[in-house]
């Protein structure tokens, strides 16, 4: 059986099927390193050269899997620096999927959502964008799913969460235009099935860019 490696983030909020961090999510064998003391707060902010890598290179060296990746895509910062360490494939973020996603959809026809926009934004992410002017949405700082995430909740109402993504899409779609839809937040492909019910868009994620480079490694019900 495959194996699928991940680097996650020293998180306990929980896991439901379609997030990465979910066995549930995949076909294949899920072999988790969780990295000590790497939070949320210490990776996603604006100054993401200060985290010190040393725990996250350690994990690496770990890995037994047929791809690597990563619970995070605001790991996508350390993209080409990881992927130079390991003769796996390495997967940081859903962003890997832009330059392709560009070369089907006009920019204003393709929205990113995240988890922190302002952060994602940053002058820090702008070689992860590659110029992308489209939109950038992200989780209200005070929405549910965001503060399970951010404070590292016990629990997590999972219809509340999907009724708040939900939403978000709709203000996104408002004005009408918006064909397709980047999901960069590795916890929002649990919500993807109730957006492909609600929108006429295409939707992509981690796991449709893992999927694209390894068939039948992610469990189709989260395609």
């Amino acid at each position: 059986m495959s194996v699928v490696s991940l680097l996650q983030l020293d998180t306990g909020f929980p896991r439901i099927p379609g997030d990465i961090g979910s066995p549930e999510t995949w076909r294949a064998d899920l072999d988790v390193h969780v990295v000590p003391e790497l939070s949320v707060a210490r990776v996603i902010n604006s100054d993401p050269g200060a985290t010190d890598m040393t725990a996250v290179e350690a994990a690496m060296d770990r890995a037994r899997g047929d791809i690597l990746t990563t619970s995070c895509g605001f790991l996508c910062y350390w993209q080409d620096r990881l992927a130079a360490r390991t003769t796996m494939p390495f997967v940081s973020s859903a962003l890997l999927a832009l330059p392709d996603l560009r070369k089907r959809f006009a920019d204003d026809e393709l929205a990113i959502l995240t988890f922190n926009a302002d952060v994602l934004t940053s002058p820090a992410f702008t070689p992860s964008l590659g110029g992308f002017a489209g939109a950038v949405a992200g989780l209200a700082a005070q929405s549910h799913l965001r503060q399970v995430i951010a404070n590292d909740l016990p629990t997590l109402d999972r219809q509340r969460a999907e009724d708040e993504v939900v939403r978000l899409v709709d203000d996104l779609c408002a004005a009408g235009g918006v064909r397709a839809l980047l999901l960069e937040c590795t916890n929002l492909p649990p919500y993807k099935q109730a957006l492909k019910a609600r929108f006429d868009i295409e939707i992509f994620d981690i796991l449709t860019l893992i999927d694209g480079m390894k068939a039948d490694i992610v469990d189709p019900a989260h395609l």
